[in-house]
């Protein structure tokens, strides 16, 4: 992922409320993001949720891959 998109997204995140970013007044400066206690709720419920869905059909979902997709 290019800088500008990655800065766009987690700028996005802080806005939401879903990561916090803090500023490390370091040489050379520094900045790291974490998830905020709203993060963690996605984290701990659908996020988990769907890697488990994932993981039961990661099979089903790499086989279909490189398919023609069928016009509806």
């Amino acid at each position: 992922m290019r800088d500008k998109p990655l800065t766009e997204s987690l700028a996005r995140l802080v806005r939401w409320g879903l990561v916090e970013r803090e500023r490390h007044r370091e040489s050379p400066p520094r900045v790291t993001y974490g998830l905020t206690a709203l993060g963690w709720t996605m984290h701990d419920g659908p996020l988990t949720a769907l890697a488990a869905w994932a993981v039961e059909h990661g099979d089903e979902l790499l086989r279909g891959e490189g398919e023609p997709v069928a016009d509806p």
